[in-house]
C-alpha cells in the first residue's frame, strides 16, 4: 500500500518578527564583536590545551620507545610497556579532567580560565 502525499497541506509558518533596523543595529554592534572575541580566546585556549597534551605525549611516547629499545629481556620489555600504559592512562584521565574544567568553565562563566585571571588580579 502507498501513500500519496498530494493531498496533505504545505505547512506554512508565520513571518519572524523583526526587530527596528536601528535597534537591530545597535544590539548586533554591541553584542558581535564580544562574542566573537569571546569565542577565539575560548578556541584558543582549547586549541593550547590539545597542543600541549600532544606534545607532553609525544614527549612520553619517545621516551617509552626508547625503554623498549633499551630492553635487554623480557622482563624490562614487559616493565617498559606497563609503565607506558600507566603513565599514559594517568596522563589522558588529567587531560580529561582539564578539558572538562575548561568546558565548564567556559558555559558557566563564558570567559577563558586566563581571562577570570586577569580579571582577579585587577579587581
Amino acid at each position: 500500500m502507498s501513500v500519496s502525499t498530494d493531498a496533505l497541506p504545505t505547512p506554512t509558518l508565520p513571518p519572524a518578527p523583526t526587530l527596528p533596523a536601528t535597534a537591530a543595529t545597535a544590539v548586533t554592534s554591541a553584542f558581535v564583536p564580544e562574542a566573537l572575541q569571546a569565542c577565539v580566546e575560548a578556541g584558543t585556549c582549547w586549541q593550547q590545551e590539545i597542543a600541549r597534551f600532544v606534545e607532553h605525549r609525544v614527549a612520553e611516547n619517545v621516551r617509552s620507545w626508547q625503554a623498549v629499545a633499551g630492553a635487554r629481556d623480557v622482563a624490562s620489555l614487559v616493565k617498559a610497556q606497563q609503565d607506558w600504559s600507566v603513565k599514559a592512562a594517568a596522563d589522558y584521565a588529567e587531560a580529561a579532567g582539564r578539558m572538562r574544567a575548561l568546558a565548564t568553565t567556559l558555559s558557566l562563566t563564558g570567559t577563558t580560565p586566563a581571562v577570570q585571571q586577569s580579571a582577579q588580579l585587577l579587581g
